[in-house]
């Protein structure tokens, strides 16, 4: 399988040194990338971004559009990369969270933090981008990516899939089932408890606050207190996972 990564920085030689560090991870791990390089964002918003499943972001190239704006777009296309962005100035990535952003490279690149980054964007890849699943519906069988589904209910021995369909919209699937059986399955995925009626997919989450957690649907879940600490350890974990910064 090869994995299309854009990298966008207006420096030539920053974008060489990520090239060849591409090729080097590549050749050691056995993953084909195919690398397409831009030194504008308003260059890559015009190409098709939705197509690339890694993108490495200059926040800050002169007049253009500011990367945390082009990526902003690429999510408003519907876009689940993997995105880092790379600058020579830490405070401009702190905010990389509102776009779910991995982490950030700080200019100079050290291999080492770069290592690290794609072992963790490629674990992202798995788990977030690959990832199916069959929800035996009574109109059929379905196929359903993971990522897209937000939370799974169960109402006597009925379990309801409420899924993400495209920008602002959302639906529900209803199959039967156990929620134990559903949450084994998941185990490695990003998915918790939040009470013994709900499995919640720790990427939809919003906030949680005063023990409801809110979601991106617009649904609001009671966060059960025997679940209550291990769904905010995941969360945490998760966030770390995915360099997401607590502002």
């Amino acid at each position: 399988m090869e994995y299309n990564v854009a990298l966008v920085d207006d420096e030539a030689e920053v974008s060489e040194q990520l090239e060849k560090m591409i090729a080097e991870y590549g050749s050691r791990t056995g993953i084909e990338f195919v690398v397409s390089k831009f030194n504008k964002t308003s260059e890559f918003i015009s190409a098709h971004p939705d197509n690339f499943v890694i993108v490495f972001m200059d926040i800050n190239i002169p007049n253009d559009i500011n990367g945390m704006k082009a990526i902003k777009k690429l999510r408003a296309m519907g876009s689940k990369a993997v995105v880092i962005f790379c600058t020579r100035y830490a405070q401009y990535a702190i905010n990389g969270y509102e776009v779910g952003a991995l982490n950030y490279l700080i200019k100079p690149l050290r291999e080492e933090v770069f290592v690290h980054t794609m072992d963790r964007a490629m674990r992202a890849l798995r788990r977030l981008n690959i990832n199916k699943m069959v929800i035996k519906t009574v109109d059929g069988q379905k196929f359903v990516n993971i990522s897209d589904i937000v939370y799974i209910e169960v109402m006597v021995h009925n379990l309801y899939f409420h899924i993400k369909k495209g920008e602002g919209e959302f639906v529900v699937e209803r199959s039967r089932g156990v929620l134990n059986d559903i949450a084994d399955k998941l185990a490695d995925m990003y998915f918790a408890r939040g009470s013994a009626c709900y499995l919640i997919n720790l990427a939809h989450v919003v906030s949680v606050n005063k023990k409801i957690v809110y979601l991106s649907s617009g649904d609001s879940l009671a966060l059960g207190r025997k679940f209550a600490k291990e769904f905010m350890n995941k969360l945490m974990q998760y966030m770390a996972e995915f360099g997401i910064i607590d502002g």
